[in-house]
């Protein structure tokens, strides 16, 4: 079985080197301007809906992106192992480019958001391939701190998107949002063919014989991952309750002063950038368990003290907490299933945890949401308990199978190819 360990590709840096092939900065700067385009056109839709007073049109869009990745995903990310990971990126970005330009071009809501859920499809292919190529044009050596940067760089354009989105959508509508999210990928796309040249076979270590079940069974299976994947889904649910409830929550504790609500979350934003970039410098990219307990713990320990203590000069800090800790469980999580889990199922098992994150997402909606049984503090409150008893858990799990959640365990070792 060959995986990324086994590749030979001209851009990798030699063992010497400190400084991070060309390549994969051209592939992670690509990448980040297109979640960035992403974000425009999401916002801008919501903003459409809530302009026009469309019934049901922001969760018509939020269901828009989250059920096509939630269902189809193991099979996409089975075609990502089967096939050339690089000719499959790029396919799904003109997909993509292309739904995003014929929702540009019309009018209706509707049929956009339409369009939306088909470019969410093509979307879990070119994500899960864009994860399977990174290793091989950024090499073993830099592919944790690859994680760093383009996860800091996700954070900054979320943290950016918002308020240009707004701008942008007052001025000329949302038809440009979407057409900036269409040229996006085309951007990509060049990148892509750049920085991962044809010669260069990112298929090698692909199943071409794959199961649906192969993604979520090497998550399972993974040491580390598998161990603190309910862990991880806790912080997911958790962080989407409090992205409903704390709504109302942080509206009441500011007397509904919208700018320092605004404040509130960018600080999460700004707190996770540093988190992701320490997650990637030398002696820690390879603390896999340690970024993901020390993460999740940060935000859970937030939350539960953003909901215990109505005050916002303390919740600024904890934000920052909470932020720090989810920029480094974010890179702890990419670089323990590039690690653990064997490269020829790459495309798979990040197809299938991009579905379980959407299904987490949606289920912490859903319990966010206002109801007259639990105050908007005291779900906020909740968001915290959740991922600190699921930590609790994990930690009798490593007990119990007498691990270290301070020590990584040794990674499995790769096969030598045969002598030719």
């Amino acid at each position: 079985m060959d995986t990324h360990k086994t590749r030979r590709t001209p851009f990798s840096a030699p063992r010497g080197t400190t400084a991070m092939p060309v390549a994969a900065q051209v592939l992670i700067a690509g990448t980040l301007f297109s979640r960035f385009g992403d974000s425009l056109a999401s916002l801008g839709l919501v903003l459409h809906a809530a302009d026009r007073d469309i019934r049901f049109g922001v969760t018509e869009v939020m269901l828009a992106e989250l059920i096509p990745t939630v269902l189809a995903a193991p099979l996409i990310g089975s075609l990502v192992d089967r096939f050339s990971a690089r000719a499959v990126c790029l396919w799904a970005l003109l997909a993509q480019s292309l739904f995003l330009g014929a929702a540009t071009a019309t009018g209706g809501f509707h049929v956009r958001v339409a369009l939306i859920a088909l470019s969410a499809l093509a979307g879990v292919a070119s994500v899960a391939a864009g994860f399977k190529m990174l290793p091989a044009v950024a090499g073993d050596r830099h592919t944790g701190r690859a994680n760093s940067l383009l996860t800091a760089g996700l954070s900054v354009a979320g943290l950016l998107g918002p308020p240009l989105a707004g701008f942008l959508n007052s001025r000329w509508g949302t038809g440009v949002l979407l057409g900036v999210d269409a040229v996006s990928f085309l951007v990509l796309a060049g990148c892509t063919m750049l920085a991962v040249p044809g010669s260069v076979d990112v298929s090698i270590g692909r199943r071409p014989a794959t199961k649906l079940a192969d993604g979520y069974r090497a998550l399972r299976d993974a040491p580390v991952v598998g161990t603190l994947m309910p862990a991880l889904a806790a912080a997911m649910v958790a962080t989407s309750i409090e992205s409903v409830a704390g709504v109302f929550y942080l509206r009441d504790v500011v007397n509904g002063n919208d700018t320092v609500f605004g404040l509130f979350l960018a600080t999460w934003a700004l707190g996770s950038v540093p988190g992701a970039l320490l997650a990637g410098r030398a002696g820690w990219a390879d603390r896999h368990t340690l970024l993901i307990v020390g993460g999740v713990g940060g935000i859970g320990l937030g939350l539960l003290l953003t909901g215990l203590i109505p005050v916002a000069g303390v919740i600024f800090p904890l934000f920052l907490i909470a932020g720090f800790g989810n920029g480094a469980c974010n890179v702890g999580l990419r670089n323990a299933v590039h690690t653990r889990v064997p490269a020829e199922v790459h495309g798979s098992a990040w197809a299938c945890f991009q579905a379980l994150s959407r299904s987490c997402i949606g289920v912490g909606y859903l319990l966010g949401t206002p109801n007259s049984l639990v105050s908007s503090q005291g779900q906020v409150i909740v968001s915290g308990v959740i991922p600190l008893v699921a930590m609790a858990w994990a930690g009798l799990a490593f007990a119990r199978r007498g691990e270290s959640t301070v020590t990584e365990p040794p990674a499995p070792s790769t096969p030598s190819p045969p002598p030719a």
